[in-house]
């Protein structure tokens, strides 16, 4: 049975995101490995992965190079760093399964999530959800957004750029969720 996971802003291949976030690694090498093997080590063959975007900074080359490395279908959504002209390319391998410029749905035990790069303002509504990346470790700015970044502080008891699976989400949204209708109900009741 395959798994759900999400993760975003891996950077594989630039040198900078070592000065720009407090990635734990001496070298950009030594970084893509890593990433590599936290990622296979809990992603499997059949996996679906939703990356939401910013996944590499290298080559065309060194991109293909890495995804032929990872484990797991792959949906890239598009982060702003993900160049068209490069990944017009790079889809032409057949080495991720969807690519998406803006962003997808998906339901999950009555949450529904929109998986985008950007944070999305979706106003403060039970059970929905802006699951993306790009703001690193800085916090998001509302309560149902999650930032499923591999420098977002939520996941800081994970090793560093593991994967975040459906359940680990599941159990953040769960969590929120009694504050967030608390909240919707009196909103509603002040109107």
């Amino acid at each position: 049975m395959s798994a759900m996971y999400f993760t975003s802003d891996t950077h594989f291949s630039h040198k900078k995101i070592l000065q720009y976030e407090s990635r734990p690694f001496t070298s950009v090498d030594e970084m893509d490995e890593a990433l590599i093997n936290i990622w296979n080590a809990t992603i499997q063959p059949l996996d679906e992965v939703f990356h939401l975007g910013d996944f590499s900074l290298g080559s065309v080359e060194q991109t293909i190079s890495i995804l032929r490395r990872l484990n797991g279908k792959i949906h890239l959504i598009q982060g702003n760093h993900d160049l068209n002209k490069k990944w017009d390319i790079i889809r032409k391998e057949n080495l991720i399964e969807s690519f998406h410029p803006v962003g997808i749905e998906l339901t999950y035990n009555k949450h529904r999530m929109w998986l985008t790069h950007y944070p999305l303002g979706i106003g403060l509504r039970p059970r929905k959800w802006s699951i993306s990346g790009h703001i690193h470790s800085m916090d998001n700015q509302e309560f149902n957004q999650i930032n499923v970044g591999v420098d977002a502080k939520l996941w800081k008891h994970k090793p560093f750029g593991q994967p975040i699976s459906m359940m680990e989400l599941w159990e953040v949204m769960e969590g929120r969720t009694p504050e967030i209708e608390e909240l919707f109900q009196s909103r509603k009741q002040s109107h």
